[in-house]
């Protein structure tokens, strides 16, 4: 599946902070941001605990680790992509999505401080994957 790349930033707000819930590790990404996905596949569900996972796609290169490099481990998921999250407190912190996204990381929605409209979802995938009990998101072009 190839994913629709959407660029979006605006004026007056440069960077968007994220951090872990202890604390421990802290981020922050330079705008404008990719686009921003909801995912309902199988593999999203179990590595979270939830019937989606919404993150922001960015640009490695606009990604910051400003605190708890030495708090970072990482699972590796696939042979293309990993997971990076806070071995204090458990929390995903950045991701990478090898098949979509290579050249970016994948930074779950929930953790960000500072959310704006501008990260607001814009497509959903996977959504043939969903389990029965969970809803689509009508306000949110599918794209599979």
């Amino acid at each position: 599946m190839q994913l629709a790349v959407i660029y979006h930033g605006g004026e007056g707000m440069s960077k968007i902070k994220g951090r872990c819930h202890c604390g421990s590790v802290n981020w922050e990404l330079e705008l404008p941001i990719k686009t921003v996905v909801k995912c309902h596949c199988s593999m999203c569900r179990q590595l979270n605990g939830a019937d989606h996972s919404t993150y922001i796609v960015v640009s490695k290169r606009q990604f910051s680790l400003l605190k708890g490099d030495d708090s970072v481990t990482h699972y590796q998921v696939t042979d293309k992509s990993y997971k990076n999250f806070c071995a204090v407190c458990g929390t995903a912190t950045h991701l990478v999505n090898g098949k979509h996204f290579p050249d970016d990381f994948v930074l779950p929605l929930g953790i960000v401080e500072n959310y704006t409209d501008e990260l607001a979802p814009q497509i959903q995938v996977y959504t043939s994957e969903k389990p029965a009990w969970s809803n689509i998101h009508d306000d949110v072009p599918l794209f599979s």
